[in-house]
């Protein structure tokens, strides 16, 4: 049943007994004198029974516990023992030190419903409202900067060998709790003893110099992970998890073939497989590239920014093999529902600027500015960019002057265009083309929108509107503070509410000291900003 938080003060609370004067710029003292107009306890009512049960731990302190917690970069054993007796977080839950608010499990509980029922976005709201309520976040519409950010995996990143070991490891652990066993007994009952060491790779006795050897090894291994699936074969949901796990783990790394002798041999495959899975512990972990020379394994965090405010209007976490301009729209979409202001433009960088973006926006009736990626040098020859393209006569003109109507139209819209004629003798060929037919150049379905996104990006007015994106890079580096590159939890779904919990604390931070600037501008104190007033006193906060 929802637990009510006691506005009452206590005697001995901090602030009373004990007075503490936070610092008037500190999180703590801001988040102190804002804690009772930011959450309340019925915001969180959808999680708990209306009518039964012992009355919960108030969810409006637990939430303000969750702040603290992502803004001091702590465990929950941590959290826990600093409500108890950091003097600052006692003030904030306006109560006495020396004992702990709540049981680690109680504030684990509370964070898996959050998860579950995805109230994560009540509190990263709440910060939205409080930037609009101090007048940072304003006006009509919105000018939106979106820009991804990696996000390193929680879970471990194995080898294949180690690999395939933890999903064999991990289906025998769904086996044995089936019938009764602990996983090391059902292995060694089953030959599998090898499974048991910590690093299937590492406790084998073989030379890694020798490739036979470490075939044969691989071959033992993959041969183990058929037997155990065909054991798993219909033995219920819980095993079924599993065994589709290391099924999976199978196929993206495993080619089995025949050695010289006729009798089976498995193989690594070269290069990455599309959609390849590095951690059995974390599955939805992916292969991501930032840049050229920046990889990484993980997710991406997805952020949209108000560009003349700088707070943070919507969040989301992708695969971390996923392109940045993936659900570009439904950001900007989501950004209107959490601040209910019209988003007018969007802004990315080249990484959204491609035909298919332009395109969906366009179809929505919405506004992208994005750099059109830069164009491939093409190994030496004439660009794209050298040829003159008439869309509307359907006509192309080469870079000697020669224009072309023959064209084939595709069903996607683009079309290729070819000087096949025309290259015959021509003088430019050898800076053109290696081709025996001769040129042909391709056309993108959107060119059109390509061509005047390129005509703007070049225009003075084009190349100032695009820096404006700039502000989304501060609120990542803001959230990078915050740990936001390193995920506290395994899979996308956990690790979007640890992007929305940073978020809140990034916002908060923002509209709290903006408004502190502005009452100094302005001359207004800052008590009647409501800003300090802890334990039933007024501290500096």
């Amino acid at each position: 049943m929802l637990g009510k938080h006691n506005p009452q003060a206590s005697l001995y609370d901090v602030g009373n007994v004990w007075p503490l004067e936070l610092k008037q710029n500190s999180f703590y003292g801001q988040l102190a004198g804002a804690a009772d107009r930011l959450f309340s306890d019925e915001d969180f009512a959808v999680l708990y029974c209306d009518n039964n049960g012992r009355p919960s731990v108030p969810p409006s302190q637990l939430a303000l516990m969750l702040l603290m917690q992502a803004h001091d970069l702590v465990s929950d054993a941590e959290a826990i023992e600093k409500s108890a007796y950091d003097l600052r977080w006692a003030a904030v839950l306006r109560r006495h030190a020396g004992e702990p608010f709540c049981a680690k499990s109680t504030l684990q509980l509370f964070r898996a419903q959050l998860v579950l029922h995805e109230e994560a976005k009540t509190i990263f709201k709440k910060s939205v409202q409080e930037a609009k309520r101090v007048g940072l976040l304003k006006g009509e519409a919105l000018t939106i900067a979106l820009d991804t950010k990696p996000i390193e995996g929680r879970g471990a990143v194995e080898d294949t060998y180690n690999l395939l070991a933890t999903g064999i490891g991990m289906l025998a652990d769904a086996l044995a709790k089936k019938q009764g066993k602990a996983k090391p007994e059902w292995l060694t009952e089953f030959g599998l003893g090898r499974y048991t060491a910590p690093s299937v790779k590492g406790s084998a006795d073989i030379d890694w110099s020798d490739k036979a050897a470490k075939q044969s090894f691989l071959t033992e291994i993959v041969a183990d992970a058929h037997k155990m699936l065909e054991w798993a074969n219909g033995q219920g949901p819980e095993v079924k998890e599993a065994a589709e796990l290391l099924e999976k783990l199978l196929l993206q790394d495993i080619e089995v073939g025949v050695d010289e002798s006729g009798a089976p041999a498995a193989t690594i495959k070269e290069g990455t497989t599309p959609g390849r899975m590095p951690s059995a512990t974390d599955p939805e972990v992916r292969h991501g590239r930032k840049s050229k020379s920046k990889l990484f394994k993980g997710h991406k965090a997805s952020v949209a920014t108000d560009i003349d405010s700088g707070i943070i209007v919507a969040i989301d976490v992708l695969a971390g093999d996923s392109a940045d301009s993936n659900g570009a729209l439904e950001m900007t979409q989501q950004a209107e529902e959490v601040t209910g202001i019209k988003v007018k433009e969007s802004l990315g960088d080249c990484a959204y600027g491609g035909g298919a973006t332009r395109k969906e926006f366009e179809e929505a009736a919405r506004t992208l500015t994005a750099k059109v990626p830069q164009e491939n040098a093409n190994n030496g020859l004439f660009p794209k960019s050298a040829f003159t393209i008439d869309l509307q006569d359907r006509t192309a003109t080469c870079p000697g002057g020669q224009t072309t109507e023959m064209a084939t139209e595709h069903p996607n819209g683009g079309i290729t265009f070819y000087f096949d004629e025309f290259c015959q003798g021509c003088p430019l060929r050898a800076k053109c083309t290696t081709s025996a037919l001769g040129r042909s150049l391709s056309v993108h379905p959107q060119e059109a929108l390509l061509k005047a996104a390129r005509e703007y990006q070049k225009t003075p007015e084009g190349k100032a509107h695009l820096r404006k994106r700039v502000i989304v890079e501060n609120s990542l580096a803001r959230l990078g503070h915050l740990g936001i590159g390193q995920a506290l939890y395994t899979g996308r779904k956990k690790t979007r509410f640890q992007l929305a919990i940073s978020s809140t604390v990034a916002n908060l931070r923002r509209a709290w000291n903006w408004s502190r600037e502005e009452s100094g501008r302005t001359g207004q104190s800052e008590g009647s900003q409501g800003m300090n007033a802890v334990g039933g006193q007024v501290c500096a906060a």
